[in-house]
């Protein structure tokens, strides 16, 4: 039954007049929920102006690993759970004590400490409203980093020595602040007012005659480094989604699923981006090598390309006597029929010919395609969409899988 005592806490004592022993500091929760942080000698020190300290010496996390919290307030107990694996009888774990309980499983946080072979779980029961109400406490004066140890466990456990002493229920004591600590193995312990010390020994010891109890002092109570008992860390209560983490990890987890999705956009995007330049730059070699093409049927007689455009209007000029007019007139026609080859793939144009006149010139264009029709929209869409030239369709050749025709194109 968990008793709801308050503390009594010596009178506060100033850093001034108390010599601060860093090495040997208590941190715990009152039952009132109150951090408060004491020296060797068991004198309440001001906690605020201690934490500051510390954290200014950068000596925080060393010296004040872990803070204790109430016995009262947590129940400490063995339950029989069946099961070979671990992760079967870590969830079955609650439903085996729930009959026990005052509310729902759901309401509670279940830490076991220990298995023993014969399936015997020595489990720490506390409701989830306390625990998160110590760790926001924590975390609000800068100790999101320690473990919460119930303070039964302070006390050191002296196994027995004698044979008949072993099959006795041992408990080691030790009375503190108007508080028993009782200690009565390696996972098990409780804490009564000392008020209600005697009722509830006379009670055990109704049931249990053999109850040996050992009175230890308070000065051998475990401060919040627990260096004489590494194994304490292991009734750490911050189990499950109560875990210590540090702030990058608890950033992390905040935000691991928007920087992920943000992380796949990225990836995405680079992928789009290097396809669609990958695409571009095999699109600008294959405009390059037909444009290469369409140079040498034009002019067959040149070897060596170097500069196409520069190359081009000069054979164009050396065509048309020299004239520039009548080389801008190409170039407006080209430009004209550019787009009606772009909107009729299927059209393949085979060579172009250019004639030079007065009247400016005329160009012939030698195409294929697999129906008669793709030919004739194209020069459906000149008549609707060209104003600068006249094209008409010449067909050559037509064959049920081919036709060939040749398009006349000159300047209105």
């Amino acid at each position: 039954m968990l008793n709801k005592q308050m503390d009594t806490v010596p009178v506060v004592a100033t850093l001034e007049s108390t010599a601060l022993a860093l090495n040997n500091l208590t941190a715990r929760f009152n039952l009132a929920g109150e951090l408060v942080i004491e020296n060797e000698r068991g004198q309440a020190l001001d906690t605020e102006e201690s934490l500051a300290q510390l954290t200014a010496q950068g000596s925080l996390k060393a010296l004040l690993p872990t803070v204790w919290v109430p016995t009262q307030l947590v129940v400490l107990t063995e339950v029989f759970v069946p099961g070979k694996r671990k992760s079967d009888w870590v969830s079955a774990l609650p439903y085996a004590l729930e009959e026990s309980l005052s509310e729902p499983v759901e309401n509670f946080h279940f830490v076991a400490f220990n298995r023993s072979n014969e399936s015997m779980v020595s489990v720490a029961i506390v409701t989830h409203k306390k625990i998160q109400a110590w760790i926001e406490h924590l975390s609000s004066v800068g100790l999101e980093h320690v473990q919460l140890i119930p303070d039964c466990f302070r006390v050191p456990f002296q196994r027995p020595i004698l044979a008949e002493e072993e099959a006795a229920n041992t408990w080691c004591l030790v009375k503190d602040k108007g508080v028993c600590h009782i200690r009565q193995g390696d996972y098990l312990g409780f804490s009564v007012n000392e008020q209600g010390f005697e009722v509830f020994k006379n009670a055990v010891q109704s049931t249990e005659s053999n109850v040996l109890i050992t009175t230890l002092n308070a000065s051998e109570l475990q401060n919040s480094q627990h260096r004489s008992d590494p194994m304490l860390s292991a009734l750490n209560l911050r189990t499950g989604d109560y875990q210590t983490h540090s702030k990058t990890l608890n950033y992390w987890k905040e935000w691991r699923w928007p920087a992920l999705f943000i992380g796949l956009l990225l990836i995405a995007s680079l992928v789009f981006t290097w396809q669609k330049t990958q695409a571009l730059a095999e699109q600008t070699k294959i405009y390059q090598a037909q444009t290469e093409q369409l140079f040498k049927e034009m002019f067959p007689n040149v070897k060596r390309i170097v500069n196409i455009k520069m190359q081009t209007q000069t054979r164009l000029n050396n065509q048309a006597g020299g004239g520039e007019k009548k080389t801008d007139s190409l170039m407006q026609l080209l430009q004209a029929i550019e787009p009606l080859f772009k909107a009729s793939p299927e059209v393949a144009i085979q060579s172009i010919k250019w004639q030079a006149n007065e009247q400016g010139g005329q160009l012939t264009v030698f195409v294929e395609a697999e129906q008669t029709q793709s030919l004739q929209r194209i020069v459906t869409m000149s008549q609707q969409q060209n104003k600068i030239a006249n094209v008409s369709l010449e067909l050559k050749n037509v064959t049920p899988s081919l036709v060939e025709g040749v398009f006349h194109v000159n300047t209105k």
